[in-house]
């Protein structure tokens, strides 16, 4: 009787099952430590060298809307990151302190970014009403106008909404001006009269609210000016030494108890009367003398659309723009007393003038 041939071999077969297994555990034996050994070198990489910004590190500057995973920074003022683990530290979850003016790129947080825009740190806007701040050159005060060709241009009644352009294009021609501010928009505008100091222009006082001084009582008269000086000073700039009546307005009252000299003008465009700024640059140009000043105002659109050209055909004329103390320099400015112009050498120390028009 024959057997089957499987049944003939059983020691081959046993021999066969036995190295199927072990072939089995060792590919599996193989497998498991290939595979602990790339998690570990994974693992290892994503703490040691992974090149990305983790999200826990990164801090947006404060105009930034999120973070690099579309989360918003919080638990900090200044936009940076600040909630638990997010200082970019050991995990604190400290915000650093802020300086005193805010600044997010100030000492003590160096490693916040500045928004586009946003003020360097050594840069302070204060408020707090008569604050002295370091002495800002003040362009062309240099200039000698018993020699030079000195024109100043001033502007009244503002600040205003177009101010800050006004402001824009002084700057682009290194033209300084003179700006005689009402006490009501000061408070209104408190940055653009801070920065018409700042960028090297001269700031006046032009009353509180712009009445006719020679119609009110002494006791109205100084709470006019010293209205408009307070809130000018507010703004975080010295208190104003020079007065613009309104109208151009005095009387013995005001001439008694105004306490400052009073500033009036040669040249008036009457922009006031007439917005064309073809018109108003023409008057300029063709009234304007060495030593006048001129009137005009920065409230109206069309006044500060013509001063490029103001500015332009003047400089080709050989015309220097002064602030009106520059023009004054060496003059001896008495309070109360009105001036036009830089009066002729043999008249310095007086000044005084004749000329009324719209303030």
């Amino acid at each position: 009787m024959i057997r089957p041939r499987v049944s003939r071999f059983p020691a081959r077969k046993q021999a066969l099952a036995a190295v199927a297994v072990l072939g089995a555990v060792g590919v599996a034996a193989t497998a498991c430590a290939s595979g602990s050994s790339g998690t570990r070198s994974a693992s290892a990489s994503a703490t040691t060298s992974d090149p990305r910004p983790s999200p826990s590190r990164t801090s947006t500057g404060p105009d930034s809307p999120s973070g690099p995973d579309g989360q918003n920074s919080q638990g900090s003022p200044n936009g940076s990151a600040g909630s638990t683990g997010s200082s970019g530290n050991t995990g604190t979850g400290t915000t650093p302190p802020s300086s005193s003016n805010g600044s997010p790129d100030s000492p003590g947080s160096p490693n916040s970014p500045a928004a586009p825009g946003a003020p360097s740190s050594n840069v302070t806007t204060p408020t707090a009403p008569g604050y002295q701040p370091p002495a800002v050159p003040r362009t062309n005060s240099d200039v000698d106008c018993s020699v030079a060709k000195c024109i100043a241009l001033t502007f009244d009644d503002g600040p205003g909404p177009d101010t800050g352009r006004l402001l824009d294009l002084l700057k682009a021609q290194n033209v300084p001006a003179t700006f005689f501010v009402l006490g009501n928009q000061a408070v209104k505008y408190p940055d653009l009269v801070h920065r018409e100091y700042a960028e090297g222009n001269e700031v006046g006082n032009h009353t509180w609210d712009h009445k006719d001084l020679s119609k009110l009582p002494a006791a109205a008269v100084q709470d006019e000016i010293n209205r408009a000086a307070d809130a000018i000073a507010a703004a975080g700039i010295p208190r104003p030494t020079l007065v613009r009546p309104p109208y151009g307005a005095v009387n013995d009252t005001v001439r008694a108890v105004g306490g400052f000299p009073f500033i009036m003008w040669r040249v008036d465009p009457e922009d006031w009367k007439y917005p064309d700024p073809a018109r108003v640059a023409d008057q300029i140009v063709s009234h304007a003398k060495p030593g006048r000043i001129v009137i005009s105002h920065d409230i109206h659109k069309t006044t500060v659309d013509a001063v490029p050209a103001v500015i332009q055909r003047l400089k080709q004329q050989g015309y220097t723009f002064v602030t009106v103390s520059t023009l004054m320099k060496g003059v001896e400015l008495r309070n109360g007393q009105s001036y036009f112009n830089r009066p002729p050498a043999e008249t310095t120390g007086n000044g005084q003038g004749q000329g009324q028009g719209q303030g």
